[in-house]
């Protein structure tokens, strides 16, 4: 309401200002003035110019947001107060500034108890402070030589929120029914993921129920496991039932403890790779990075050497190129090589996973196993890398580097395997693995991944190791993509063509020693568009090989042979509204079958919670043609759909619902769906205000509403929207800032205000109006409102009758109290306006 009133003042007083006064004005301050001349009749309005200036504010406490620098810092209440004769000032604890950012030594030596709401130049030299009472914004401007230097998007520790103890569960259900003559079967299923928050521990299991055709359905338990964040190690400790990372050595499925590096407690600077920048600059200069024509990265640096170690990884391709510009317009240039394959680390970083546990597959031996690895950026051309994975008669150990350079960044790596054979003996080898990534800036040419890998005839995986030791044991023969591998080629190359669409190309082939033919993927695509259509064509081949094992095939009957695949696909929308659907089509010929299909999918209404969807296929293979039709519905408490589709000889309907459900101090609360981590907020009596982002999530009855998804160790911003509140209920804030930890349930809660709108024309005793511009308090001090035009103050009040305060100066006769009292009929009012005396304080 602060923010309203003042903001109704500026547009009748902006056109009054005078060349006169505006001489007097500091250029930034020329967008509006207050002239209390124009205030005929009211002599008490005359402090109205103290709007005018900045931080010319009332005493008293305030919610505000708070920006350091530009960068949003908090949103909290402050007290304003006059310290001595200082003027009025924001009131910032020396422990609050040092936790925004500011260097303990920056801060003035003759800080005392008062200091705290001195004006913030007086305490850090070269700094300001100013205040926006129109936006409740409170800017901080401290020169960056006072500043601690932290990379961009830095979460301090103490601001990280474990969230509250809470237990949930998602729930996926579906069920269908498909017909073809004279038979009909049903199936159904439902999966869940159900977990319980204790402060930082999160204990998580995941189980599925399937069933349905003649046999009856059942629980599936898929994993159980408890994980805990280690904020001091960045790190991530899982015990039970999870998965290794697969990035060094092969993933697996294990039983036991992990402990892993967990690279989303880095600031959002400092995740995935990019090189360091390291400069000198002859005189306070501006550096600008850019990849490609593209600016990525722009800061000042003071005088002499100084380094940029905070880039975001970004999708661009491309080295960067550095330009220095000094205080005299001088300008340096020069470049800094950008390749990176998968494992390529900044410099100075580590990651690193210790796992120990049981082996969790479909075989029957299920040994205890270790695995190791760990990463390091060395500098920015080199990583280093190395592994060991150890179990019951296998080992292997790997090592490597990654290397970059202005002409690629190229990874290396060999690992040495020894295993027991099903015969007692034992069998060593080793794999040798290479990768390739560069762009070609002059031919706009990316090569996103090549690929070679090369194994001896005794290599093993663990995986294949215990394998063919079991099918030796049964006297049959195991295969899979990876036992015997000989070679493995992998590429793909990306043509951008300007204005003529790009050129993809991917392959994976891959021979054997056992026999087995050669495994084939090849495809060539073309993606280009015309105003609002797109369209593109693609040839792909692939190919199976079969196994041959004593003269007799043992692979699956579709191996052995070419398939070859031509596709040709286009999307455009049917119109300009942002609402408009979605046309697609496809045709394919494969194996001298031809396919063709058009869908059409779209937005029903202007929140989008309805989607929709229909398409045809028509085969030739059987001169056959499908129909098929899907709806979705997204209601604050779940998700609903439904499709249908009909051939020549079957049918098929299905069902299908969607959501989540917590169990917290509050009681029980329904939404959408969860993710890892998401909030739970409590706004009393907000019943009906929807969550901005939210998914279509309300508040429900019981003043709760869940938050599906929220970014662990970031900041986020969760703001509720007024609309649907209930008559008598204003948010007193609808946006707060939370950092959670992975997989928290963070409680957010919002104040809110329960009572009756005033809109109250005041008076005082002579006759005049109250001032404009002057604040009004409730009874217990809390600042509810301006005064506007016509001597009217808004306040929305808990109390049937009472009093308010208006104040317009310090003294006793620049105050007033403004009595009310309602009347019961007037409760289903949504405003309700008066009219009464305020009597001066001197006179009450």
């Amino acid at each position: 309401m602060l923010a309203a009133s003042a903001a109704c003042l500026t547009p009748g007083l902006a056109w009054a200002e005078s060349s006169s006064a505006a001489a007097e004005t500091a250029p930034s301050l020329l967008a509006y003035r207050f002239d209390s001349r124009l205030l005929l009749g009211n002599a008490l309005a005359g402090n109205i110019e103290r709007f005018n200036m900045p931080n010319q504010v009332e005493p008293g406490a305030y919610l505000v947001d708070i920006f350091v620098n530009g960068a949003f810092l908090s949103r909290q209440t402050v007290n304003f107060r006059r310290e001595g004769e200082h003027p009025i000032s924001a009131c910032l604890e020396q422990a609050f500034l040092i936790k925004a950012g500011v260097l303990p030594e920056s801060l003035s030596s003759d800080e005392g108890e008062l200091a705290a709401c001195w004006p913030l130049a007086l305490r850090i030299p070269g700094a300001d402070s100013v205040f926006d009472l129109s936006r409740l914004r409170l800017d901080l401007s401290v020169p960056q030589a006072a500043m601690k230097r932290r990379p961009r998007g830095y979460v301090a520790e103490e601001d990280l929120d474990a969230g509250a103890a809470i237990g949930f569960v998602n729930y996926d259900a579906n069920s269908y029914r498909s017909s073809s003559g004279d038979i009909s079967n049903s199936y159904h299923y439902v999966s869940t993921d159900a977990g319980v928050n204790l402060g930082l521990w999160r204990l998580r299991q995941q189980s599925n129920y399937s069933g349905g055709m003649a046999g009856g359905g059942r629980w599936n338990l898929i994993r159980s496991y408890a994980q805990r964040a280690l904020p001091a190690l960045q790190s991530e400790l899982t015990l039970g039932e999870s998965s290794t990372g697969g990035s060094l050595l092969s993933g697996l499925s294990f039983r036991g403890v992990q402990l892993r590096s967990d690279d989303r407690m880095l600031p959002e600077a400092l995740r995935g790779y990019a090189p360091v920048v390291r400069g000198v600059a002859d005189t306070n200069a501006r550096v600008v990075v850019r990849q490609g024509k593209q600016v990525i990265y722009q800061t000042v640096v003071a005088p002499g050497p100084f380094v940029i170690d905070d880039l975001f990884p970004t999708s661009y391709q491309g080295d960067l190129n550095v330009e220095i510009t000094e205080a005299d317009g001088q300008v340096k240039r020069f470049t800094v090589p950008f390749a990176a394959v998968p494992g390529s680390m900044r410099p100075g970083h580590t990651r690193y996973s210790l796992t120990l546990g049981q082996l969790r597959n479909a075989l029957d031996d299920k040994p205890v196993f270790a695995d190791f690895t760990y990463q390091r950026g060395v500098n920015n051309a080199l990583t280093a890398n190395m592994g060991a994975r150890a179990a019951s008669n296998y080992i292997a150990l790997l090592g490597g580097m990654v290397w970059g350079s202005r002409y690629g960044a190229l990874g290396a790596d060999a690992t040495y395997s020894r295993s027991r054979e099903g015969d007692g003996s034992l069998n060593h080898g080793w794999r040798a693995a290479l990768s390739y990534s560069h762009t070609i800036q002059p031919t706009a040419t990316s090569i996103t991944l090549a690929g070679y890998r090369y194994s001896t005839r005794g290599y093993r995986d663990l995986v294949d190791a215990l394998g063919a030791r079991q099918a030796f044991q049964r006297g049959e023969t195991w295969s899979s993509s990876t036992f015997q591998q000989r070679n493995q080629f992998t590429v793909s190359v990306n043509q951008r063509l300007g204005g003529y669409g790009s050129l993809g190309l991917s392959a994976a082939i891959s021979d054997y020693y056992n026999g087995k033919e050669r495994d084939v993927q090849l495809q060539l695509s073309y993606q280009n568009q015309f105003r609002s259509l797109s369209y593109g064509v693609s040839v792909s081949r692939q190919r199976v090989g079969q196994l041959q094992s004593g003269g007799s095939v043992v692979s699956p009957l579709d191996s052995g042979r070419d398939r070859n695949t031509v596709m040709f696909n286009l999307s455009m929308p049917l119109g300009k509204a942002r609402r408009a659907p979605m046309l697609a089509a496809s045709t394919s010929r494969s194996e001298g079958e031809r396919n063709l299909q058009l869908s059409l999918s779209g937005t029903a209404d202007e929140a989008q919670t309805v989607s929709y969807g229909v398409n045809v296929l028509h085969g030739s293979q059987n001169s056959e043609t499908t129909f098929g039709a899907n709806a979705q519905k997204r209601f604050p408490l779940t998700t609903v759909g439904g499709s249908y589709s009909r051939g020549r000889n079957f049918t098929q309907t299905g069902v299908s619902a969607r959501g989540a459900m917590a169990v917290h101090g509050g009681g029980v609360t329904f939404g959408p769906y969860l993710s890892e981590t998401f909030g739970l907020v409590e706004a009393p009596g907000a019943s009906g205000a929807a969550v901005r982002n939210g998914m279509g999530a309300k508040v429900d009855r019981a003043g709760y509403a869940l938050i599906p998804s929220l970014t662990p160790y970031r900041y986020n911003d969760v703001a509720l929207d007024s609309k649907g509140l209930a008559d008598g209920v204003e948010l007193q804030g609808d946006q707060l800032r939370t950092a959670p930890y992975a997989g928290a349930a963070v409680r957010l809660k919002f104040a809110t205000r329960r009572g009756q709108a005033l809109l109250i024309k005041g008076r005082l005793a002579d006759g005049g109006f109250l001032p404009m511009g002057a604040m009004v308090y409730s009874e217990d001090g809390v600042n509810v409102g301006m005064v506007g035009q016509g001597g009217q103050a808004y306040a929305r009040v808990a109390a049937r009758k009472a009093r308010l305060r208006v104040k317009w100066g310090e003294t006793a006769d620049s105050q007033c109290v403004l009595p009310y009292a309602l009347a019961d009929e007037a409760r289903s009012r949504p405003i309700i306006r008066l009219e009464a005396e305020c009597a001066l304080l001197v006179q009450s």
